[in-house]
């Protein structure tokens, strides 16, 4: 009975450990409330370690292709600074649950506001869309569909 108590207790242990440190943050971006600061300071270190080592690429169809300097400036100086970035809730793309960072973006029509969405694959951490919108439309939105090669 004692060693059939010490096996569980070995079990549980490894299915804890094995649920990795960013588990938690995994957790909290399927939940609907809107991520605090915090949760999206844990997002941006979580998703850090998730592209560690990775190259990002543009997907276009079934043909995926690096990113150039002004596409990876584009996407990952949204995630640069957590003050800037809200949430942007959640959405399900190709039936994988995404959450949204939004920040403001820099449009080239001044008079114009624009906003700059990064989301974020709530199983893998790795950006998986990028949403370039303006305030009014028919101004030029679009979005790039990202993806990532295995990890060095």
């Amino acid at each position: 009975m004692v060693a059939h108590r010490a096996l569980i207790v070995v079990i549980v242990a490894l299915s804890v450990g094995c649920a990795g440190p960013d588990a938690a943050i995994r957790r909290r971006l399927r939940s609907p409330p809107p991520l605090t600061r915090d949760d999206i300071a844990q997002l941006l270190a979580a998703t850090n370690r998730a592209m560690g080592g990775r190259v990002p690429l543009l997907r276009l169809g079934a043909v995926s292709r690096q990113m150039d300097e002004k596409e990876r400036n584009a996407v990952f100086n949204v995630l640069a600074d957590a003050r800037a970035l809200e949430d942007a809730g959640l959405m399900t793309i190709d039936g994988t649950p995404m959450r949204g960072l939004r920040a403001p973006a820099t449009s080239p029509q001044s008079e114009i506001e624009a906003t700059a969405t990064v989301w974020i694959d709530a199983a893998t951490l790795l950006p998986r869309r990028y949403d370039y919108t303006y305030a009014m439309p028919g101004f030029g939105d679009f979005s790039y569909e990202l993806t990532f090669d295995a990890p060095r």
